[in-house]
């Protein structure tokens, strides 16, 4: 064997070794909140009708492939309501829903592997299960981007915030009188939101 070729072979080795090193996991559970969002088509008898704000929760699966990107999985539920108001009444609900969403993104950290703090973008597609009781529950195309970042106080340990925009295609703006409970006579249901938690890496 040639010394070339054995140089080719033991940087080929090393390449690999290095990018093995770069590859790691990480999990993260969060809660949150994600506001009110208004509904532009209503009732002339209504002054208010939106998707309520709520309380939300998820957690997060993300694999690195190299020391800055990865692939990560998001599953969040928040617990909402088609609420609406006049103004001779205090808001009402129509009904309460649950919103779910499952989001697959690209994933981008800044910084080093080890280090404390780990600013990240993501975005990718997914999709927002829709259900209430007594109505027919119904999954929409959604998409999802956003950014925060990882403060490792231990050195596998910390806490994740993050920010993300994530609206769902609703297709629904040709719905004449009669919105399909899920549809909101809209093209799109555009909400955000702020969470915060633990996440391990390893």
């Amino acid at each position: 064997m040639s010394r070339l070729t054995i140089l080719v072979v033991a940087l080929g080795l090393l390449f690999a070794c290095q990018e093995a090193q770069a590859q790691s996991w990480e999990a993260a559970a969060f809660v949150g909140y994600t506001p009110a969002v208004d509904i532009d088509r209503q009732a002339s008898e209504l002054n208010q009708l939106d998707v309520r704000g709520g309380f939300t929760w998820g957690v997060q699966g993300a694999r690195l492939f190299t020391t800055h990107w990865g692939a990560e999985v998001l599953w969040t539920q928040q617990q909402s309501a088609l609420e609406g108001g006049t103004a001779s009444s205090d808001p009402f609900d129509f009904f309460t829903m649950t919103v779910r969403q499952l989001q697959g993104n690209v994933l981008y950290e800044f910084g080093a592997r080890e280090a404390k703090v780990r600013p990240f973008v993501s975005g990718g597609i997914g999709a927002t299960f829709f259900s209430a009781a007594d109505l027919q529950s119904e999954t929409k195309l959604s998409f999802n981007g956003g950014g925060g970042l990882n403060y490792f106080a231990w050195r596998d340990i910390g806490i994740r915030m993050h920010a993300r925009f994530k609206p769902t295609l609703l297709d629904d703006t040709s719905a004449g009188d009669f919105c399909d409970p899920f549809g909101f006579c809209q093209s799109r249901l555009s909400q955000i939101e702020f969470a915060a938690g633990a996440v391990v890496r390893f």
